[in-house]
């Protein structure tokens, strides 16, 4: 090989640049052919979607504390979708009737921070579709797919169990909330009872004051009998002393003429004798109704002392029962007011507070168990699935420009390729020596 033949094989700048030029309309074409390539990858390659969805291992039971027991470990779940395990249950339904094989769902584990939140191995599912409904619809029936196969483990047993547990609490806080209800009826029943002895205690005042008016009514009207009955006394004792005088002096004047008829018997008067007598028996007769009127006043004036009498001690005898109606009045009636009042605010706060607050915390515990009853499963979703609100593929741009560059430094090793050859095509082509 000669020295002409030895400067062939080197390539000086101005060479290469020579060789470039020359070369230009294969590197224009064909970069030209990559871009056309990019922007027809970008038109023809429909638009793909990205749904995702994390997940981790579900609850299967809890302990006596109330924490959380996770029956199934990562790999397992990552290898459950990585071999499409749920495409058994998916081609059963008719809403993937028309798909020729499993889609792909891809698990990914990356440690983050939500590693730490109570559960951990957060596990995140991905799946691409041209149809972002599609994609969402993936994920949800492969999740599902999961927990029916979950299900349907030797772990059921335990699920079930578990499951069953839940139902009987929350079976039992329910009567509990229904004999709230039941405690609630009763205490209004009370109250309405409360009401009717308020209504009772207001009727025995009204009647322990019309029995204290009726008392006062009664003591004055004895009183006024006892005025006008002392003063008939009175008056019958003024009548009776005149009478008693009446009575003296008919007496006196009865033995005064007794003796004057004796002294005069002797007489020789017949007439005068008649006339004497006849007068000494008016006189007699006189004297009769004197003792009559002095005895019935003697006896009106005892009557009316006694009943006098009577009447005072009966006064005394109703200021007694008004003094007891009163105390009766202040002391039992207040007293039982009081404890009717107080029992009835009892009630009410029973009503308006306990049974409410005790109402609230049974719910509380209701809803607390139907959490721990829908969350109970292999396996658990944090969150909902979300999807891209644009295509994630193709990346038009990207897909173009990364075309155009290997077009373009494609042309630029097959402009230097073919030089060569050029250059070289006598060596090239020659048969070998033998």
């Amino acid at each position: 090989m000669d020295l002409h033949t030895e400067d062939r094989f080197v390539f000086t700048l101005p060479s290469l640049l020579n060789i470039l030029f020359r070369g230009r309309f294969i590197i224009a074409v064909i970069t030209a052919l990559g871009l056309a390539a990019g922007i027809g990858y970008g038109i023809v390659i429909k638009p793909l979607f990205r749904a995702s969805v994390q997940i981790r291992p579900g609850i299967v039971a809890y302990t006596e504390q109330g924490g959380a027991l996770r029956g199934w470990i990562r790999e397992d779940i990552v290898h459950f979708f990585d071999a499409s395990l749920y495409w058994q249950d998916l081609r059963e339904e008719p809403l993937f009737a028309d798909m020729k094989g499993a889609p792909i769902v891809r698990a990914e584990f990356v440690t983050s921070a939500i590693q730490f939140m109570p559960g951990g191995d957060v596990i995140t599912l991905t799946n691409l579709s041209t149809d972002p409904e599609r994609a969402v619809d993936i994920l949800q029936g492969a999740v599902d797919s999961f927990n029916r196969q979950g299900f349907s483990d030797t772990l059921r047993s335990d699920l079930n169990l578990t499951r069953r547990n839940i139902q009987v609490r929350m079976e039992k806080i329910t009567q509990d909330i229904e004999l709230v209800a039941a405690k609630e009826a009763k205490v209004v029943l009370e109250i309405e009872q409360v009401q009717s002895e308020k209504k009772v205690i207001e009727y025995e005042r009204l009647k322990l004051d019309l029995d204290l008016k009726n008392l006062v009514d009664e003591n004055a009207w004895h009183r006024r009998t006892v005025e006008n009955t002392l003063a008939g006394v009175v008056a019958a004792k003024e009548r009776l002393n005149s009478a008693e005088k009446m009575l003296e002096t008919a007496v006196q004047a009865e033995q005064g003429g007794s003796g004057a008829s004796g002294s005069n018997r002797g007489t020789d008067d017949p007439v005068g004798e008649v006339l004497k007598q006849t007068a000494s028996r008016e006189q007699a007769g006189r004297v009769g109704d004197l003792l009559v009127t002095v005895n019935d006043l003697s006896t009106a004036i005892f009557k009316g002392e006694v009943m006098a009498d009577s009447l005072e001690a009966r006064i005394l005898a109703n200021e007694q029962e008004m003094k007891r109606l009163k105390l009766f009045g202040k002391l039992v009636l207040a007293k039982r007011e009081i404890d009717i009042k107080k029992k009835a605010g009892d009630l009410e706060i029973h009503l308006q507070k306990e049974l409410p607050y005790e109402r609230a915390m049974l719910q509380s515990d209701w809803e607390q168990e139907e959490v721990k009853l829908d969350i109970i499963a292999p396996l658990e979703q944090v969150g909902r699935v979300t999807v891209s609100d644009k295509p994630v593929r193709p990346r038009k741009f990207r897909a173009a420009s990364i075309l155009t560059m290997l077009a373009f430094f494609g042309s630029l090793g097959l402009v230097l390729v073919w030089e060569y050859f050029q250059v070289n095509r006598e060596e090239i082509t020659q048969p070998r020596r033998v």
